[in-house]
Parts: C-alpha cells; structure tokens; sequence
C-alpha cells in the first residue's frame, strides 16, 4: 500500500506546482488591475503646439498704414483684416501691390510700400543695375599697349589695317602714355576716338 502512495506523490507534486502557476497568473489578477489605472494617470499629457500660449495669431506689420505694430487674432487672417486692424492704408500707399487675399501666418510681418518707398527702392536698383555695367565694361576693356591684332579690332571703327598700324607704332615708339595718344595713328581721328574712347585703357 505504501508502495502505490509513493507512485501518486509525483502526480499531486505537479499538480500543486501548476495550481501555484496558475494562481500567480490569475489570483492577483485583480489587483494588477486596480493598479493599471494608476500608471495611465501618472503619464504626462503631450499637448499639441499651437501658435501661441494663448492660442492667438500675431501680425507685425508696418510701413504705409496708419496704425503699425502688433495685432493679435483669433486664427490666420486675411492681410485685408490686419490692415483694418491696423487703421486702413495711408494716402501713400502703394496698394496695387498688395494681394489683400493674401492668408497671413502666425509671426509674420507685413510691409506696406509707400510711393516714396518704392521710388526710392527703384533708384537703388537702378543705380546698383548701372554699377555693374559700369564694372563690367571696365572688365571688358582693351588695354592698346598690350593687346593682341585680334583684341583691337573687336573696338568699333577697327579693322586689321588700323590694328596692325597700333601695333607697329607701340613697337616702334613705346608704349602709348595716355588713350589720346592713339589719335597718333593713320586713320585714327577724333570721330574714331569718340567710338573707341570708353573701350580702351593703357
């Protein structure tokens, strides 16, 4: 009899070790549970970024209104709202290059050009427009004591006979001392000079 107890002490030794398996599975189940809520709550909020703290759209804008600064709105406006905030356009303003339609974005500034304005911005771009010509043809410019046949004759009023009559003289006399000095030439009269004068250099 003893015998067939011991053959049962494997079974019930199983038997137990599953039950305390299950028992940690499920008994505690729970009050797992009761603690899930607790880590949902201590988890931080990620709050989407909005345009300000406040939730509001700021507009810098300035230039040719009659109330510049800051205006604050409720969402995007229109630039034809910020320039009713900001009192209406002066007398000055250069309105036909203003899109009114135009959907204005948080942080942004808007300049409104008055007449004096875009004159004087025009004659900026003018001026630095002629500077660079002027930098350029002074680039471009034929120095007659060392140029080549080829080189003179790119000047208008400049053929081969009259570049190879340069030449001759420079070898024969020097360099030239000043632009006038190639009046010297055959050929080369004021009319010719009057071409030539601002494409050359010694």
């Amino acid at each position: 009899m003893e015998k067939l107890n011991m053959k049962f002490v494997p079974v019930v030794l199983i038997i137990a070790v599953l039950a305390a398996v299950w028992y940690a599975d499920h008994g505690d189940s729970g009050s797992r549970q009761d603690k899930m809520p607790e880590l949902f709550e201590s988890a931080p909020t990620i709050q989407p970024e909005s345009a300000a703290a406040d939730g509001k759209v700021y507009i810098h804008i300035v230039g040719a209104v009659k109330k510049p600064g800051v205006y604050a709105f409720d969402s995007p406006p229109r630039l034809v709202e910020v320039v009713e905030q900001a009192g209406g356009f002066t007398k000055d303003a250069v309105k036909s290059e203003v899109n009114q339609a135009q959907l204005v974005e948080d942080g942004s500034q808007i300049v409104i050009e008055s007449r004096d304005g875009k004159k004087k911005r025009e004659e900026d771009a003018r001026e630095r427009t002629e500077a660079q010509h002027s930098a350029q043809g002074e680039s471009d410019r034929v120095n007659i004591n060392r140029a080549t046949k080829e080189e003179l004759m790119t000047l208008p009023g400049i053929g081969e006979s009259k570049a190879v009559s340069i030449i001759s003289y420079r070898d024969a006399n020097g360099a030239f001392k000043k632009i006038e000095d190639i009046m010297n030439i055959t050929g080369i009269k004021t009319g010719v000079f009057d071409k030539i004068r601002d494409r050359i250099e010694v």
